[in-house]
């Protein structure tokens, strides 16, 4: 009986300390985690990272994660500042980012890969707060830039090409513009050869060659990819069409392709209907429709704001279009709300 006894003891003692080292490894492991949708999340150790995928170990099996899937990567013993980085950055709260950021110190980044994410997140943070009515552009192009130059191994490598583009759009440097769009095709996944063209068509619109924009439009429209996010690119394309009725002043065609988009959305997320409707409220602030471009962007105010950048988009809109129809009180509450909600000064 108490050799029994001794046995099993023996045999917990071995189990416990099994399950905790097992549970160490775990905790300890480094970690992708892929999109809503695209798999299950995995743990390990990262052994490659290119920009087409992150190849990792789990428990003695190589494993390829295409990086058009990957939602973020985190790293065995990376420093806390970090997680506090990307906490904020997946929010999409980029002040807070920044600030999180300059809170991080480089001693503590430890692997090249840990440098390479806070470079990303820097550049990211900065760009994607120009995009929305913040910040020194100047900063954020020299930024991205240089993680550019020196991470073509990154798997955000294409992510930073696009962010690269629309960052030149708005600077109204469209030759860089389409140079960075055109390095995001290169990428091997068909969907990003598609919204090369899209965003390529959206800055052709910006540059008044409505023509040229209008094609790649068409290109998408009729692209034979029937993913989902292929089809979803032909619904924004079919945006940009409408876009491009605008812009040549044919607000009564535009409208009422606006209006059958929006109807036939219902089932689409929150950036694609803010999208629409700021759309429609763009066409009708050229047409000169103040009150009907106020209820288009209130759309996006009361039902999308989850969207970020085109809830903003919506909010500095409805703010010049209070003033427009006499209703400075508003146009003051809207301001406070910009300054509150994503401290940004009308």
């Amino acid at each position: 009986m108490l050799q029994r006894i001794r046995f099993f003891g023996l045999f917990l003692c071995t189990f416990i300390c099994a399950f905790i080292l097992f549970s160490v490894s775990v905790l300890s492991a480094d970690r992708i985690t892929v999109q809503e949708g695209k798999g299950k999340n995995v743990s390990g150790t990262i052994l490659a990272v290119n920009s087409e995928k992150v190849t990792i170990d789990v428990r003695g099996e190589r494993q390829e994660i295409p990086a058009n899937i990957i939602a973020s990567t985190e790293y065995d013993n990376e420093p806390s500042g970090l997680k506090a980085v990307r906490t904020a950055f997946d929010g999409s709260r980029m002040s807070e980012t920044l600030e999180a950021l300059a809170k991080v110190d480089a001693k503590t980044l430890t692997k090249p890969e840990m440098k390479q994410e806070f470079e990303y997140f820097t550049a990211a943070a900065k760009t994607k707060s120009v995009l929305a009515g913040s910040g020194d552009l100047a900063d954020a192009e020299k930024s991205l830039l240089n993680f550019i130059k020196n991470n073509k191994n990154s798997y955000h490598y294409f992510e930073v090409c696009e962010l690269y583009g629309d960052l030149m759009v708005q600077a109204g440097k469209f030759d860089d513009a389409k140079k960075s769009y055109a390095a995001l095709a290169k990428a091997p996944w068909s969907e990003y050869s598609l919204k090369a063209t899209v965003s390529l068509g959206m800055a052709e619109i910006t540059e008044k060659k409505i023509d040229s924009a209008r094609k790649n439009f068409e290109t998408v429209i009729k692209s034979e990819d029937n993913s989902e996010q292929a089809e979803r690119l032909k619904k924004i394309a079919n945006i940009g069409q409408a876009l491009c009725l605008t812009s040549e002043k044919k607000y009564d065609e535009a409208i009422k392709m606006f209006e059958e988009i929006a109807k036939n959305s219902g089932g689409e997320d929150s950036a694609f209907q803010s999208l629409v409707y700021n759309s429609l409220g763009l066409t009708y602030e050229q047409a000169g429709k103040p009150r009907d471009a106020i209820l288009a962007y209130m759309h996006t105010d009361i039902l999308f704001s989850s969207a970020r950048n085109e809830h903003i988009k919506a909010l500095q809109e409805l703010s010049k279009l209070w003033k427009q129809v006499k209703r400075n009180e508003r146009a003051e509450e809207t301001d406070k709300r910009l300054k509150s909600i994503y401290n940004i000064n009308k």
